[in-house]
């Protein structure tokens, strides 16, 4: 007869210590919890709640095809409430998310995507006018602002003026502060000995929303509608009964956008940079691809077909380094995830990171080997960068285009070398990026 247990084994340690392992070095606490405990394992965050951690495909299966109304993926993303507010798409729960998801659907559609490319190069070159032989570069950091540009054009039509100006200036202060990572944003709310730092916050928040809240108000008031972004779509759009977005919603849609987007992509063109220069034979066949593309590629080749082993790289990288390491969904009711019955109130977390460093799943797992994404397909129970279900990233398939593009235009035009000796994973405001942001000398430039 088979056992049926409520919990995968517990890690034996305090909560005080999961948590700080958890905030500090996220991806030695999961492969440890792994080798002790197996594929299922529980994790005690204290604040955060129990987690109980899956990684193997069936299990993640039994995640992402579960009712969502047994699951709720907001209440395990509930730590980003102060940032997003209760408006965001990753907060909502049920049929509030299925309408929320609708509406923003169109602004991901494959052909509104396309139309950014030249929006992607253009931010792209601009970063890249100031590089010269013998530079040291901090990757994240331009790619950083490279995001940062694409979202505001993007997002909110803007191209100029003093307020998109003081807003990326606000933005990148924020979200670049290393206090408000999300590692730490639950213990600044609830410690007291951290006040000034949660206060600090709220006026760095408030600002932001102030000028936020300005655009949408001024955009609605002389119905500016039609400059092609994501904004004027979602102004024009209304609801099954013909209500229009309200001003709340629509900064929280916004900040989500804003958040998610910033760092993440700049997260993972900096990983692929690192890795293509620990790979030299990698980065040479990548470099063999793009010459084929001629010397100003254009966007569409760069994100299409023409360019395999450019994809390849950023499928490599997003399973070494998915955007964030697990996906976690609060249970309403008893739900089954292979031999266990998780009582309600537990957290059950699909743990990305673990799924794609499998032995079983990927040969060699911590090495950077692109091949493999051309040499079979995986199933979205074993490779999900992205997440998976209904709750997948809306906005995957624009954060894949602008990685290829940016990473193809970058190594068209030069040739770097790393400069930090190693590089280890560091918690920044939603993702784990290389430390000290990847550090790279500029050696050559391809005119």
């Amino acid at each position: 007869m088979q056992t049926v247990s409520p919990l995968p084994p517990r890690v034996e340690l305090p909560a005080v210590q999961q948590s700080l392992q958890w905030r500090a070095r996220p991806y030695e606490l999961l492969r440890s919890c792994r080798e002790r405990l197996g594929e299922a394992f529980t994790l005690d965050l204290g604040s955060h709640g129990t987690y109980a951690m899956f990684s193997h495909p069936e299990a993640l299966r039994d995640i992402f095809t579960a009712d969502p109304a047994v699951l709720h993926a907001g209440e395990g993303n509930v730590v980003l409430k102060p940032l997003l507010g209760a408006h965001s798409l990753l907060l909502l729960e049920e049929k509030p998310h299925q309408r929320e998801r609708r509406m923003l659907g169109p602004a991901f559609h494959s052909r509104r995507i396309e139309q950014y490319g030249a929006l992607v190069r253009e931010a792209t070159l601009t970063a890249l006018q100031d590089w010269r032989p013998g530079q040291t570069v901090v990757i994240q950091d331009v790619m950083q602002r490279v995001s940062l540009r694409v979202i505001l054009t993007a997002v909110f039509g803007l191209e100029g003026g003093a307020r998109a100006e003081e807003l990326s200036t606000r933005i990148q202060a924020f979200l670049n502060d290393s206090k408000f990572n999300l590692g730490n944003l639950g213990q600044l709310r609830g410690d007291g000995l951290q006040s000034e730092a949660w206060a600090a916050f709220q006026r760095s928040l408030e600002r932001i929303d102030t000028l936020l809240l300005e655009e949408v108000r001024h955009r609605r008031a002389v119905r500016d509608f039609e400059r092609g972004d994501i904004l004027g779509m979602l102004l024009s759009a209304t609801y099954e009964d013909g209500a229009p977005l309200e001003d709340a919603v629509l900064r929280d849609e916004l900040m989500t956008l804003v958040v998610t987007g910033y760092e993440t992509t700049a997260t993972a063109i900096a990983w692929a940079m690192h890795w293509l220069h620990a790979y030299p034979a990698t980065l040479a066949r990548l470099r063999e691809e793009l010459r084929g593309l001629g010397a100003e590629p254009a966007p569409a080749a760069l994100a299409g077909s023409a360019a395999p082993w450019l994809k390849a790289v950023c499928q490599e990288t997003l399973r070494l380094h998915p955007i964030i390491p697990v996906v976690a969904r609060r249970t309403q009711a008893t739900f089954r995830v292979r031999d266990f019955e998780i009582p309600p109130g537990v957290t059950v977390a699909a743990c990305i990171y673990l799924a794609h460093h499998r032995p079983e799943t990927f040969a060699a797992p911590d090495a950077f080997r692109p091949e493999r994404f051309l040499e079979r397909a995986y199933s979205p129970f074993e490779y999900l960068p992205f997440g998976g279900g209904v709750r997948r990233c809306i906005g995957m398939a624009l954060a894949l285009y602008e990685m290829k593009v940016v990473l193809g235009l970058v190594l068209s035009r030069f040739e770097l070398s790393p400069v930090d000796a190693q590089v280890r994973p560091q918690r920044r405001a939603v993702t784990l990026a290389p430390s000290g942001g990847l550090r790279m000398r500029v050696e050559r430039l391809h005119t």
